[in-house]
C-alpha cells in the first residue's frame, strides 16, 4: 500500500491528504497546531502533533521511507525551507512541496526538492483557460507544455470516424475519450439525458454534434485546434 507524509495542515495539505486516504494510502499527517492535527483525525493513518523545524521530532515520526512527502507550507518561507532542509538530511526520498512565489521554488529545487506547486497560480491558469473559450469545459496541466482538455468537438470533425479525422498525424494530438448525451427514459418514466464516455476510443468511432471529446496533447496544438473551430464558427 502506498504511504505518504503530508506537513502543513492547511486547507492546500488537508485536501491533499482527505484524496490520498480516498485513494487507499496510508496518509501520516503532520502539524504543529494541536486544533488542526484533530481535525484530520478521524481519516488519516496517522496524525502527528509536531514542529517540522525539529530533526529529532520528524525522525521520530519514522517518515523517511514513505514514498513521497508532501511539503504543504507554502506561506511561511522560513520553515518550508528548514522543513525541507531536514527532510533531505534524514533522508526522504521524494520531496513535493507548496510555494508561493518562484524564488521560493527555485530555492527548494536547488535544495533537491523533486517537484515545486504553486496552487495560486495553477488555479489561475485553469480558470482563464475555461474563460477565454466557449468550447472548453476541463482544463487541466499535465506538464509545463502539455494539457488534457476536454472541449465540444469542432464543427468539421462531425459525422467522421477517428481513423477518417487523422487526429494524431494532421493535428499532433490524442482523443482519449468521448462523452455523448443521449435522451432516456428513468424507472419513473421520466425523461432525462444520460451522458455515457467512450474511454479509449476506436479508430471507427464518429463524432455527433453535441458530443465533447478529452484530448491530450501539447497546449500549442490543442490552442491551435480550438482556435480553428472558433474561426470556423464565426465564418457561418
Amino acid at each position: 500500500m502506498a504511504q505518504f507524509a503530508v506537513i502543513g495542515l492547511g486547507r492546500f495539505g488537508v485536501t491533499v491528504a482527505e484524496t490520498l486516504t480516498q485513494k487507499g494510502a496510508e496518509v501520516i499527517a503532520i502539524d504543529n497546531d494541536e486544533k488542526k492535527v484533530e481535525e484530520v483525525r478521524s481519516f488519516v493513518t496517522n496524525p502527528i502533533c509536531l514542529d517540522s523545524t525539529d530533526e529529532q521530532a520528524l525522525k521520530a515520526a519514522n517518515i523517511n521511507n514513505v514514498d513521497a512527502v508532501i511539503l504543504a507550507i507554502g506561506e511561511n518561507k522560513e520553515v518550508s525551507i528548514l522543513t525541507a532542509a531536514i527532510l533531505r538530511k534524514i533522508g526522504v526520498g521524494r520531496i513535493i512541496a507548496k510555494v508561493d512565489s518562484v524564488l521560493h521554488a527555485r530555492i527548494l529545487k536547488i535544495m533537491g526538492v523533486q517537484k515545486t506547486i504553486f496552487p495560486e497560480q495553477y488555479v489561475g491558469r485553469e480558470i482563464a483557460n475555461l474563460l477565454v473559450s466557449q468550447h472548453i469545459f476541463t482544463y487541466m496541466e499535465i506538464s509545463k507544455d502539455h494539457s488534457l482538455v476536454e472541449i465540444t468537438v469542432p464543427t468539421f470533425f462531425l459525422g467522421k470516424s477517428l481513423k477518417e479525422l487523422e487526429i494524431r498525424n494532421i493535428y499532433n494530438i490524442g482523443i482519449i475519450a468521448i462523452k455523448s448525451s443521449k435522451p432516456t427514459v428513468d424507472e419513473d418514466g421520466n425523461n432525462i439525458v444520460k451522458e455515457e464516455t467512450n474511454v479509449i476510443p476506436s479508430a471507427d468511432d464518429v463524432l455527433n454534434e453535441g458530443d465533447k471529446i478529452l484530448v491530450v496533447g501539447k497546449k500549442v496544438d490543442i490552442d491551435k485546434l480550438i482556435k480553428m473551430s472558433e474561426k470556423k464558427i464565426r465564418k457561418k
